[in-house]
């Protein structure tokens, strides 16, 4: 099968049966190299050698990729352009892609959704192929899959200068007319590229859903203007800061990075200031976190006013 694994090779480690058949190869070849372990099979007429990728996103960029050789005109949008860029999602089904093509009207297939690319916007090039741009695939992110998950990644975007917000708001007024609209609306509302972490932009969002309005990356002074640290979120107009843990930077840092964050943070309460931290856990209880911004808001109200 040295032919086969040449072949997948030479196309980034995916190949389809159309591809095998040009050399011989036909069903039942497929199936032993599968049953061998040769080739991984990943949809209906799709193969793809070598380990399987560790997580979800890539292993949907390895599927656009066999899909793309499928149809070698098709162009990855929406949640599979978002990918192509680098950037993150958030509770995005990736079981299937997004491509657009010259089709009459919509089709699904195994693994993908094919979409008409009349009226679909621009595209470009990227290193997994020809991909919607940021401000089009975002906004159609955010008209698929929610406001929610169009802000994550659009404040991705942000942060990193692939798209600004006068890019969204374009696309947002040529998409003015389709029925989910207010999806793409609300993600422009809510967008801001300060948010360093999707984990950032959800509790930011969270808050914002229940007016509770905050400064991202609001630097700390002390009493002689010197800076002495970043907090993720200031609640805006109080002395609470709230601190989203995400966990990576401990594992990447080891026990320093845990001594350093405690160290700095009971800076951050000798000066005054109140500290929320946050974990994907509590994300996953919203209320949870709502309710405990609002205790910190009323303790540093209290202490506001018994210092005057």
């Amino acid at each position: 099968m040295d032919e086969l694994l040449t072949l997948a090779w030479a196309h980034g480690g995916v190949l389809t049966t159309r591809l095998a058949g040009d050399i011989g190869i036909g069903r039942d070849g497929l199936t032993q190299a599968v049953r061998r372990r040769t080739l991984r099979h990943l949809d209906r007429g799709l193969y793809a050698v070598g380990p399987a990728p560790a997580t979800p996103e890539l292993r949907h960029l390895e599927l656009c990729r066999a899909l793309r050789l499928e149809y070698p005109d098709a162009v990855l949008a929406g949640h599979s352009a978002v990918l192509a860029h680098g950037l993150p999602t958030w509770r995005v089904p990736l079981d299937r892609a997004l491509l657009l093509r010259e089709v009459p009207r919509q089709i699904r297939r195994s693994g993908a959704v094919i979409r008409p690319t009349a009226g679909a916007g621009l595209s470009v090039a990227t290193g997994e192929g020809a991909a919607s741009v940021p401000a089009v695939a975002l906004t159609q992110l955010a008209l698929d899959h929610g406001s929610f998950a169009g802000v994550i990644s659009a404040d991705a975007a942000l942060h990193r200068g692939l798209v600004s917000l006068d890019d969204l708001r374009a696309e947002l007024g040529r998409r003015r007319r389709h029925r989910r609209v207010q999806q793409a609306t609300a993600m422009c509302h809510l967008v801001d590229g300060a948010s360093e972490s999707p984990g950032e932009s959800r509790l930011r969002v969270t808050l914002a859903l229940v007016s509770i309005a905050v400064e991202p990356q609001f630097v700390v002074r002390d009493e002689d203007g010197e800076v002495v640290g970043r907090a993720d979120l200031r609640v805006a107009g109080t002395n609470v800061l709230i601190e989203f843990d995400g966990a990576v930077k401990y594992r990447e840092g080891g026990a320093e990075a845990l001594v350093r964050e405690k160290r700095r943070e009971d800076r951050f309460r000798a000066l005054g200031w109140v500290v929320v931290r946050v974990t994907w856990a509590d994300l996953e209880h919203p209320e949870r976190v709502i309710a405990a911004v609002r205790r910190a808001m009323a303790v540093a109200s209290r202490t506001a006013s018994l210092a005057s």
